[in-house]
Protein backbone atom coordinates (compact mmCIF):
# COMPACT_ATOMS: atom_id res chain seq x y z
CA UNK A 1 0.00 0.00 0.00
CA UNK A 2 2.80 2.68 0.63
CA UNK A 3 3.99 2.28 -3.19
CA UNK A 4 0.10 3.26 -4.23
CA UNK A 5 0.43 6.04 -2.29
CA UNK A 6 3.92 7.32 -3.43
CA UNK A 7 3.13 7.11 -6.66
CA UNK A 8 0.03 8.98 -6.98
CA UNK A 9 0.93 11.61 -4.67
CA UNK A 10 3.97 12.83 -7.19
CA UNK A 11 5.03 16.49 -7.51
CA UNK A 12 4.07 18.49 -10.37
CA UNK A 13 3.73 22.43 -11.90
CA UNK A 14 2.34 23.96 -13.66
CA UNK A 15 3.97 24.55 -17.56
CA UNK A 16 4.98 27.62 -19.01
CA UNK A 17 4.96 26.50 -23.01
CA UNK A 18 2.25 24.15 -23.22
CA UNK A 19 -1.94 24.53 -21.97
CA UNK A 20 -1.46 21.21 -20.21
CA UNK A 21 -2.29 21.38 -16.78
CA UNK A 22 0.48 19.34 -14.94
CA UNK A 23 3.47 17.49 -16.49
CA UNK A 24 5.14 14.36 -15.13
CA UNK A 25 6.61 12.18 -17.02
CA UNK A 26 6.61 8.22 -16.51
CA UNK A 27 8.94 6.38 -18.48
CA UNK A 28 7.88 2.44 -18.89
CA UNK A 29 10.21 -0.75 -19.07
CA UNK A 30 9.79 -1.17 -22.82
CA UNK A 31 10.82 2.68 -23.41
CA UNK A 32 7.29 4.31 -23.44
CA UNK A 33 6.89 7.63 -22.02
CA UNK A 34 4.12 9.18 -21.16
CA UNK A 35 3.96 13.14 -20.36
CA UNK A 36 0.71 13.90 -17.89
CA UNK A 37 -0.46 12.58 -14.55
CA UNK A 38 -1.23 9.42 -12.71
CA UNK A 39 -5.14 9.98 -12.55
CA UNK A 40 -5.81 6.65 -10.74
CA UNK A 41 -4.69 3.85 -9.13
CA UNK A 42 -5.71 0.61 -7.01
CA UNK A 43 -4.68 -1.58 -4.30
CA UNK A 44 -3.10 -3.91 -6.80
CA UNK A 45 -0.83 -1.30 -8.89
CA UNK A 46 -3.14 -0.80 -11.69
CA UNK A 47 -2.82 2.79 -12.59
CA UNK A 48 -4.44 4.68 -15.52
CA UNK A 49 -1.90 7.48 -17.12
CA UNK A 50 -4.08 10.62 -18.05
CA UNK A 51 -1.53 11.74 -21.04
CA UNK A 52 -1.22 15.09 -22.88
CA UNK A 53 1.30 13.62 -24.97
CA UNK A 54 2.76 10.19 -25.58
CA UNK A 55 6.02 8.07 -27.02
CA UNK A 56 4.32 4.84 -27.30
CA UNK A 57 6.87 2.10 -27.65
CA UNK A 58 5.65 -1.33 -29.18
CA UNK A 59 7.54 -4.77 -29.04
CA UNK A 60 5.06 -7.26 -28.89
CA UNK A 61 3.70 -9.76 -31.37
CA UNK A 62 0.00 -8.45 -31.77
CA UNK A 63 -1.19 -7.21 -35.01
CA UNK A 64 -0.44 -3.33 -35.55
CA UNK A 65 -2.30 -2.17 -38.68
CA UNK A 66 -1.22 1.75 -39.55
CA UNK A 67 -3.57 3.46 -41.95
CA UNK A 68 -4.66 7.31 -42.42
CA UNK A 69 -1.52 8.96 -43.62
CA UNK A 70 -2.01 12.36 -44.33
CA UNK A 71 -0.09 15.43 -44.50
CA UNK A 72 -0.15 18.48 -42.26
CA UNK A 73 0.73 22.07 -42.25
CA UNK A 74 2.55 22.30 -38.87
CA UNK A 75 0.83 25.52 -38.24
CA UNK A 76 -2.66 24.26 -38.32
CA UNK A 77 -1.58 21.47 -35.12
CA UNK A 78 -1.29 22.46 -31.66
CA UNK A 79 1.52 24.50 -30.29
CA UNK A 80 2.74 21.30 -28.54
CA UNK A 81 2.82 19.32 -31.49
CA UNK A 82 5.06 21.63 -32.98
CA UNK A 83 7.31 21.95 -30.02
CA UNK A 84 7.55 18.38 -29.68
CA UNK A 85 8.02 17.44 -33.36
CA UNK A 86 10.76 19.96 -33.34
CA UNK A 87 12.53 18.30 -30.78
CA UNK A 88 12.36 14.83 -32.28
CA UNK A 89 13.33 16.42 -35.77
CA UNK A 90 9.98 14.91 -37.37
CA UNK A 91 9.23 17.74 -39.29
CA UNK A 92 9.26 18.01 -43.31
CA UNK A 93 10.25 21.28 -45.13
CA UNK A 94 11.37 24.91 -43.73
CA UNK A 95 10.00 28.16 -42.39
CA UNK A 96 6.35 28.66 -43.57
CA UNK A 97 6.58 24.94 -45.56
CA UNK A 98 6.73 22.75 -42.29
CA UNK A 99 4.76 19.74 -42.68
CA UNK A 100 4.11 16.41 -40.58
CA UNK A 101 3.15 13.36 -42.24
CA UNK A 102 0.32 11.76 -39.42
CA UNK A 103 -1.48 8.10 -39.57
CA UNK A 104 -3.79 6.21 -37.53
CA UNK A 105 -2.34 2.95 -35.60
CA UNK A 106 -4.61 0.45 -34.06
CA UNK A 107 -3.65 -2.92 -32.25
CA UNK A 108 -5.35 -5.80 -31.93
CA UNK A 109 -4.37 -9.36 -30.48
CA UNK A 110 -2.80 -12.62 -32.61
CA UNK A 111 -2.24 -15.78 -31.71
CA UNK A 112 1.20 -15.55 -30.93
CA UNK A 113 0.61 -12.16 -29.22
CA UNK A 114 -0.62 -14.84 -26.05
CA UNK A 115 2.06 -17.24 -25.49
CA UNK A 116 4.92 -14.40 -26.33
CA UNK A 117 7.80 -14.40 -24.11
CA UNK A 118 9.00 -10.80 -24.72
CA UNK A 119 5.18 -9.09 -24.45
CA UNK A 120 4.84 -6.99 -21.52
CA UNK A 121 1.34 -5.85 -19.52
CA UNK A 122 1.30 -2.74 -21.10
CA UNK A 123 1.45 -4.23 -24.39
CA UNK A 124 -1.04 -6.64 -23.99
CA UNK A 125 -3.25 -3.65 -22.67
CA UNK A 126 -3.00 -2.04 -26.32
CA UNK A 127 -3.49 -5.63 -28.13
CA UNK A 128 -6.35 -7.23 -25.78
CA UNK A 129 -8.14 -3.79 -25.53
CA UNK A 130 -7.93 -3.37 -29.15
CA UNK A 131 -6.47 0.22 -28.71
CA UNK A 132 -6.92 2.35 -31.42
CA UNK A 133 -5.26 6.48 -31.67
CA UNK A 134 -5.58 9.16 -34.30
CA UNK A 135 -3.26 11.62 -36.37
CA UNK A 136 0.06 10.70 -34.25
CA UNK A 137 3.39 10.54 -36.38
CA UNK A 138 4.99 7.18 -36.54
CA UNK A 139 8.37 7.17 -35.87
CA UNK A 140 9.43 3.33 -36.55
CA UNK A 141 6.97 0.43 -37.84
CA UNK A 142 7.89 -3.26 -38.49
CA UNK A 143 9.17 -5.91 -35.56
CA UNK A 144 8.98 -2.67 -33.72
CA UNK A 145 6.30 0.13 -33.37
CA UNK A 146 7.04 3.78 -32.27
CA UNK A 147 5.03 6.59 -32.58
CA UNK A 148 4.38 10.13 -30.77
CA UNK A 149 1.09 10.82 -29.87
CA UNK A 150 -0.22 14.90 -28.75
CA UNK A 151 -3.62 14.84 -27.49
CA UNK A 152 -5.11 14.28 -24.55
CA UNK A 153 -5.74 10.12 -23.76
CA UNK A 154 -5.43 7.86 -21.43
CA UNK A 155 -3.57 4.39 -20.86
CA UNK A 156 -3.64 1.50 -17.98
CA UNK A 157 -0.23 0.19 -17.08
CA UNK A 158 0.49 -1.67 -13.98
CA UNK A 159 3.49 -0.80 -11.45
CA UNK A 160 5.31 -3.84 -12.74
CA UNK A 161 5.22 -1.59 -16.15
CA UNK A 162 7.09 1.10 -14.58
CA UNK A 163 10.93 2.07 -15.05
CA UNK A 164 10.88 5.42 -13.26
CA UNK A 165 7.89 8.57 -12.67
CA UNK A 166 10.21 11.96 -13.03
CA UNK A 167 9.09 15.32 -12.30
CA UNK A 168 10.91 18.97 -13.77
CA UNK A 169 12.11 20.87 -11.35
CA UNK A 170 9.75 23.60 -10.33
CA UNK A 171 10.76 27.02 -12.52
CA UNK A 172 12.36 29.22 -10.79
CA UNK A 173 9.24 32.13 -11.38
CA UNK A 174 6.79 29.85 -10.26
CA UNK A 175 5.86 31.09 -6.36
CA UNK A 176 3.14 28.39 -5.57
CA UNK A 177 3.84 24.52 -4.51
CA UNK A 178 4.11 22.07 -2.26
CA UNK A 179 7.06 20.69 -0.90
CA UNK A 180 7.27 17.36 0.42
CA UNK A 181 8.89 16.39 4.15
CA UNK A 182 9.91 13.01 4.49
CA UNK A 183 10.47 11.61 7.66
CA UNK A 184 13.40 9.13 8.07
CA UNK A 185 13.95 6.14 9.92
CA UNK A 186 16.17 7.34 12.87
CA UNK A 187 14.55 10.46 12.83
CA UNK A 188 15.95 12.33 10.03
CA UNK A 189 14.17 14.60 7.94
CA UNK A 190 14.06 15.64 4.49
CA UNK A 191 12.43 18.69 2.89
CA UNK A 192 12.52 19.19 -0.88
CA UNK A 193 10.59 19.01 -4.17
CA UNK A 194 9.29 15.35 -5.36
CA UNK A 195 11.97 14.73 -8.54
CA UNK A 196 11.75 10.87 -9.08
CA UNK A 197 10.66 7.89 -8.07
CA UNK A 198 11.72 3.94 -9.00
CA UNK A 199 10.36 0.57 -7.20
CA UNK A 200 12.94 1.30 -5.08
CA UNK A 201 13.74 5.05 -4.14
CA UNK A 202 12.60 8.32 -4.39
CA UNK A 203 14.32 10.88 -4.97
CA UNK A 204 14.01 15.05 -4.14
CA UNK A 205 14.94 18.24 -5.96
CA UNK A 206 16.37 19.88 -2.73
CA UNK A 207 16.54 23.95 -1.91
CA UNK A 208 19.95 23.79 -2.06
CA UNK A 209 20.38 22.38 -5.50
CA UNK A 210 20.69 19.03 -5.99
CA UNK A 211 19.19 15.81 -5.49
CA UNK A 212 18.84 13.77 -2.50
CA UNK A 213 17.30 10.15 -3.18
CA UNK A 214 16.07 7.89 -0.22
CA UNK A 215 15.03 4.60 -0.02
CA UNK A 216 11.23 4.14 -0.08
CA UNK A 217 10.79 1.37 3.14
CA UNK A 218 13.28 4.03 4.56
CA UNK A 219 10.38 6.57 4.83
CA UNK A 220 7.58 6.76 8.14
CA UNK A 221 6.12 9.60 7.29
CA UNK A 222 5.82 12.13 4.60
CA UNK A 223 4.44 16.13 5.17
CA UNK A 224 3.05 18.27 2.25
CA UNK A 225 4.01 22.22 2.77
CA UNK A 226 3.00 24.56 1.17
CA UNK A 227 5.77 27.06 -0.43
CA UNK A 228 3.75 30.42 -0.35
CA UNK A 229 2.71 31.56 2.63
CA UNK A 230 0.80 34.07 0.47
CA UNK A 231 -1.39 31.54 -0.39
CA UNK A 232 -3.86 28.50 1.06
CA UNK A 233 -3.40 25.34 0.60
CA UNK A 234 -5.47 24.58 -2.16
CA UNK A 235 -4.27 27.57 -4.17
CA UNK A 236 -0.97 25.79 -4.68
CA UNK A 237 -2.26 21.90 -5.16
CA UNK A 238 -2.69 21.31 -9.03
CA UNK A 239 -5.16 18.51 -8.38
CA UNK A 240 -7.03 16.94 -5.29
CA UNK A 241 -7.19 13.47 -4.25
CA UNK A 242 -10.36 11.30 -3.57
CA UNK A 243 -9.78 8.41 -1.52
CA UNK A 244 -12.18 5.68 -1.29
CA UNK A 245 -12.27 3.30 1.25
CA UNK A 246 -13.44 -0.28 1.82
CA UNK A 247 -16.86 0.61 2.56
CA UNK A 248 -17.28 2.90 -0.24
CA UNK A 249 -16.74 5.93 1.38
CA UNK A 250 -15.14 8.44 -0.30
CA UNK A 251 -13.26 11.74 0.90
CA UNK A 252 -12.11 14.89 -1.42
CA UNK A 253 -9.15 17.23 -0.37
CA UNK A 254 -5.35 17.31 -0.13
CA UNK A 255 -3.58 15.22 1.78
CA UNK A 256 -1.40 16.74 3.63
CA UNK A 257 0.09 13.75 6.18
CA UNK A 258 1.24 10.37 5.40
CA UNK A 259 1.88 8.22 8.46
CA UNK A 260 3.52 5.02 8.62
CA UNK A 261 4.95 5.34 12.06
CA UNK A 262 3.57 2.17 13.13
CA UNK A 263 4.44 -0.80 12.73
CA UNK A 264 0.73 -2.40 12.93
CA UNK A 265 -0.59 -1.03 9.52
CA UNK A 266 -4.05 -0.98 11.25
CA UNK A 267 -2.92 1.98 13.02
CA UNK A 268 -1.32 3.93 9.84
CA UNK A 269 -3.11 6.81 8.32
CA UNK A 270 -3.75 9.81 6.15
CA UNK A 271 -4.57 13.28 7.05
CA UNK A 272 -7.13 15.35 4.25
CA UNK A 273 -7.80 18.59 4.44
CA UNK A 274 -10.91 19.36 3.04
CA UNK A 275 -11.75 22.87 1.60
CA UNK A 276 -14.39 23.41 4.15
CA UNK A 277 -10.83 23.48 6.54
CA UNK A 278 -11.36 20.65 8.05
CA UNK A 279 -9.12 17.54 8.30
CA UNK A 280 -10.14 14.00 8.16
CA UNK A 281 -7.97 10.78 9.36
CA UNK A 282 -8.46 7.77 6.59
CA UNK A 283 -6.48 4.62 7.88
CA UNK A 284 -4.13 3.28 5.31
CA UNK A 285 -5.59 -0.23 5.86
CA UNK A 286 -9.11 0.93 4.46
CA UNK A 287 -8.16 2.78 1.68
CA UNK A 288 -9.23 0.71 -1.73
CA UNK A 289 -8.60 3.57 -4.59
CA UNK A 290 -7.40 6.82 -4.90
CA UNK A 291 -8.04 9.53 -7.87
CA UNK A 292 -7.19 12.90 -8.57
CA UNK A 293 -9.02 15.29 -10.12
CA UNK A 294 -9.00 18.93 -11.63
CA UNK A 295 -8.58 21.43 -8.44
CA UNK A 296 -10.81 24.53 -9.62
CA UNK A 297 -9.04 26.89 -6.60
CA UNK A 298 -5.50 26.22 -8.08
CA UNK A 299 -4.40 29.79 -8.50
CA UNK A 300 -0.43 29.76 -9.40
CA UNK A 301 1.69 32.34 -9.01
CA UNK A 302 4.44 33.52 -11.68
CA UNK A 303 7.27 35.71 -10.30
CA UNK A 304 9.23 38.36 -13.00
CA UNK A 305 12.88 37.45 -12.39
CA UNK A 306 14.71 40.72 -13.00
CA UNK A 307 18.35 41.85 -12.56
CA UNK A 308 19.62 44.67 -10.10
CA UNK A 309 18.03 47.99 -11.12
CA UNK A 310 15.61 46.86 -13.50
CA UNK A 311 11.86 47.98 -12.65
CA UNK A 312 8.58 47.03 -14.20
CA UNK A 313 4.66 48.75 -13.59
CA UNK A 314 2.32 46.28 -14.52
CA UNK A 315 5.21 43.94 -16.00
CA UNK A 316 5.54 47.01 -18.79
CA UNK A 317 9.32 48.17 -18.29
CA UNK A 318 10.00 51.52 -16.78
CA UNK A 319 11.46 54.62 -18.24
CA UNK A 320 13.41 56.98 -15.80
CA UNK A 321 13.31 60.80 -16.07
CA UNK A 322 15.34 62.98 -14.20
CA UNK A 323 13.90 65.27 -11.52
CA UNK A 324 15.20 68.73 -10.04
CA UNK A 325 14.45 70.86 -7.45
CA UNK A 326 13.28 74.53 -8.55
CA UNK A 327 12.17 76.18 -5.44
CA UNK A 328 9.75 74.07 -2.93
CA UNK A 329 9.07 72.27 -6.42
CA UNK A 330 10.32 69.03 -7.70
CA UNK A 331 10.09 69.22 -12.19
CA UNK A 332 10.32 66.46 -14.21
CA UNK A 333 12.66 66.75 -16.80
CA UNK A 334 9.95 65.24 -19.28
CA UNK A 335 6.66 63.43 -19.48
CA UNK A 336 6.57 60.56 -21.90
CA UNK A 337 3.56 58.60 -21.94
CA UNK A 338 4.93 55.21 -22.30
CA UNK A 339 3.46 53.86 -19.68
CA UNK A 340 -0.24 54.51 -20.05
CA UNK A 341 -2.68 52.57 -18.48
CA UNK A 342 -6.79 52.24 -17.97
CA UNK A 343 -9.05 52.75 -15.32
CA UNK A 344 -11.75 50.05 -14.82
CA UNK A 345 -16.00 50.38 -14.19
CA UNK A 346 -15.02 51.28 -10.50
CA UNK A 347 -13.19 54.37 -11.77
CA UNK A 348 -10.10 52.78 -10.06
CA UNK A 349 -6.71 51.43 -11.19
CA UNK A 350 -4.36 49.17 -9.59
CA UNK A 351 -0.32 50.19 -10.04
CA UNK A 352 2.37 46.85 -10.04
CA UNK A 353 5.70 47.82 -9.62
CA UNK A 354 8.42 45.51 -9.12
CA UNK A 355 12.10 45.38 -8.84
CA UNK A 356 15.03 43.42 -7.76
CA UNK A 357 16.16 44.19 -4.47
CA UNK A 358 18.83 42.34 -3.53
CA UNK A 359 19.66 44.02 -0.02
CA UNK A 360 16.43 44.55 1.72
CA UNK A 361 13.08 42.60 1.89
CA UNK A 362 9.66 45.20 1.57
CA UNK A 363 10.96 48.13 1.06
CA UNK A 364 9.07 50.73 -0.65
CA UNK A 365 11.99 52.58 -3.01
CA UNK A 366 9.31 54.77 -5.10
CA UNK A 367 6.53 56.84 -4.01
CA UNK A 368 3.78 57.14 -5.76
CA UNK A 369 2.42 60.63 -6.21
CA UNK A 370 0.05 62.58 -8.35
CA UNK A 371 1.43 65.60 -10.70
CA UNK A 372 0.40 68.65 -11.36
CA UNK A 373 0.65 70.27 -14.78
CA UNK A 374 1.34 73.84 -15.48
CA UNK A 375 2.77 76.28 -18.28
CA UNK A 376 5.55 78.51 -17.28
CA UNK A 377 7.28 80.80 -20.20
CA UNK A 378 4.81 78.91 -22.95
CA UNK A 379 7.00 75.63 -21.36
CA UNK A 380 4.55 72.92 -20.14
CA UNK A 381 6.19 71.86 -16.88
CA UNK A 382 5.04 68.32 -14.64
CA UNK A 383 6.14 69.17 -11.00
CA UNK A 384 5.28 67.81 -7.61
CA UNK A 385 6.65 69.52 -4.25
CA UNK A 386 7.72 68.13 -0.90
CA UNK A 387 4.61 68.83 0.62
CA UNK A 388 2.79 66.28 -1.45
CA UNK A 389 5.72 63.78 -0.31
CA UNK A 390 4.38 63.98 3.07
CA UNK A 391 0.93 64.53 2.74
CA UNK A 392 -0.49 63.44 -0.73
CA UNK A 393 1.17 59.65 -1.47
CA UNK A 394 -0.73 57.14 -2.41
CA UNK A 395 0.15 54.36 0.58
CA UNK A 396 0.76 50.75 -0.99
CA UNK A 397 -2.10 48.20 -0.42
CA UNK A 398 0.47 45.29 -0.56
CA UNK A 399 3.78 45.00 -0.45
CA UNK A 400 6.04 41.03 -0.98
CA UNK A 401 9.62 39.95 -1.71
CA UNK A 402 10.12 36.60 -3.57
CA UNK A 403 12.62 34.25 -3.15
CA UNK A 404 14.30 35.38 -6.46
CA UNK A 405 14.88 39.06 -4.44
CA UNK A 406 11.48 40.68 -6.90
CA UNK A 407 10.11 43.00 -4.29
CA UNK A 408 6.02 43.96 -5.13
CA UNK A 409 4.17 46.73 -4.53
CA UNK A 410 0.78 47.35 -5.08
CA UNK A 411 -1.04 50.97 -5.48
CA UNK A 412 -4.92 51.50 -5.65
CA UNK A 413 -5.34 55.28 -7.66
CA UNK A 414 -9.04 56.07 -8.07
CA UNK A 415 -9.31 58.74 -10.89
CA UNK A 416 -7.85 59.83 -13.51
CA UNK A 417 -4.16 62.34 -14.36
CA UNK A 418 -0.16 61.98 -14.35
CA UNK A 419 1.64 60.68 -11.88
CA UNK A 420 4.76 59.87 -10.43
CA UNK A 421 6.93 56.90 -9.44
CA UNK A 422 9.41 58.80 -7.32
CA UNK A 423 13.13 57.74 -6.63
CA UNK A 424 14.26 60.03 -3.92
CA UNK A 425 18.01 58.42 -3.05
CA UNK A 426 18.52 58.91 -6.98
CA UNK A 427 16.46 61.75 -7.78
CA UNK A 428 14.33 60.25 -10.97
CA UNK A 429 11.30 59.48 -11.60
CA UNK A 430 8.99 56.84 -13.61
CA UNK A 431 6.41 58.79 -14.98
CA UNK A 432 2.72 57.03 -15.55
CA UNK A 433 -0.73 58.26 -16.97
CA UNK A 434 -3.96 56.78 -15.68
CA UNK A 435 -6.79 57.51 -18.63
Amino acid sequence: MKKLIFVLLAAFYMTATADAIVVQKIILKNGTEFGGFIEKQDGYGRMTIHTDWALVCYNGNGNVNISNEKTYDIKTLDKMWAELAERRDVIDGLGDGKKIVLSDVSFSPSVADSVASNQVGFENYLTDNHVRVSKVRVLESGVRTKFLEVAPNSYVISWNDVESIQALHRPQNLLSGINRIYQLKGGAIVEGQYAEETDQTLSLYLPNGGKRSIRINDVVKCNFRPINPNQTLFQQAELLEVIRTKGGKEVKGVIVEQNYTNKNNELNYFLVQQESGTTQSVKVSEIVEMRREENPKYTPLFDIVLKEGEVVVNRQPATFVNVKEVGDALVLESMNEKLTFSRDANNKTKIVVEYNNPDASNVELFKLVKITKATVKKNTVYSFSYRDLVNNVFSPSGIETSINHTTKVEYVVVGSGQFALYDSKKNRAIPLTIK
